[in-house]
């Protein structure tokens, strides 16, 4: 990838660099990345090489940071829950130590429900078709 549309400066002399390619170079240090990918820019004043980090791979990196930004703001926005046996604190209802089931440590807020209208009394049913006017006690 050509990226003479940014200018870089040169580490040593502060001048000017050019592009010149996109290198592979291969790491033999233990516990670290195999390999990876840079730009390689050479100034043309004192000849010095410079390593930048390539424009995709920077693209790349930033577009995945985003991506852990909203990942970790989602997690946040999840509830707590407490383990009943272990007292555990986490995000899941299953307790991930004992596999119990875990109670919510507070509560979202919930909108305001209202109170259902409480059913009519039923009215008793008299044998032999007898009149609803008369108290229960006639009969």
């Amino acid at each position: 990838m050509d990226t003479e549309g940014t200018a870089k400066k040169c580490s040593a002399c502060g001048g000017e660099t050019v592009y010149l390619r996109d290198v592979h170079l291969k790491n033999e240090l233990p516990f670290s990345p195999d390999f990876f990918d840079a730009a390689l820019y050479r100034c043309p004043v004192c000849g010095h090489f410079d390593f930048y980090e390539r424009e995709e791979d920077r693209l790349h990196r930033t577009q995945m940071e985003k991506q852990a930004e909203e990942s970790r703001k989602f997690y946040e926005k999840l509830p707590d829950y407490r383990c009943p046996v272990c007292g555990q604190v986490g995000k899941s209802e299953r307790c991930i130590y004992c596999g119990m089931s875990c109670v919510p440590l507070k509560r979202p807020e919930e909108p305001q429900r209202e109170k259902a209208p409480e059913p009519e009394k039923k009215k008793m049913r008299r044998w032999f078709g007898g009149n609803d006017d008369k108290p229960n006690w006639e009969g």
